[in-house]
């Protein structure tokens, strides 16, 4: 056992196959990882359970990524947030990295750019 914590990580997207291939990944590479379908769940699930990392997506129906990333961050503000998105969204972006997002990743992804979040977590 070499004593390295585990990395818990929270998927935040509308669209199934996104969290689907996130939570498989998140596996292979030895995450712990549970996925929600939009953002009210998500703001109620982490006030039951901690994450180290959340990937959330920008627009996602009922409440937007970012707002949900507002309210996230006031339950788990030690949280690493990536932002995902598969649109041209780029203000939404900057404004949620001058808050405090990590990292912003366009769809479709690049899994060697996930991996790298991953490792410097």
């Amino acid at each position: 056992m070499s004593g390295k914590r585990v990395i818990k990580a929270l998927v935040v997207d509308d669209e199934k196959i996104i969290r689907d291939f996130l939570i498989r990944l998140f596996t292979l590479e030895g995450v712990e990882a549970e996925a929600v379908e939009d953002g009210f769940t998500a703001i109620e699930m982490v006030k039951q359970k901690k994450f180290d990392m959340v990937f959330l997506d920008v627009r996602m129906p009922k409440v937007d990524g970012f707002e949900v990333f507002k309210e996230l961050k006031k339950v788990m503000p030690g949280a690493k947030y990536i932002m995902m998105t598969g649109y041209a969204v780029d203000d939404l972006l900057s404004a949620a990295q001058k808050e405090g997002a990590i990292a912003s990743l366009k769809k479709p992804f690049e899994i060697e750019e996930i991996r790298r979040l991953l490792a410097n977590a």
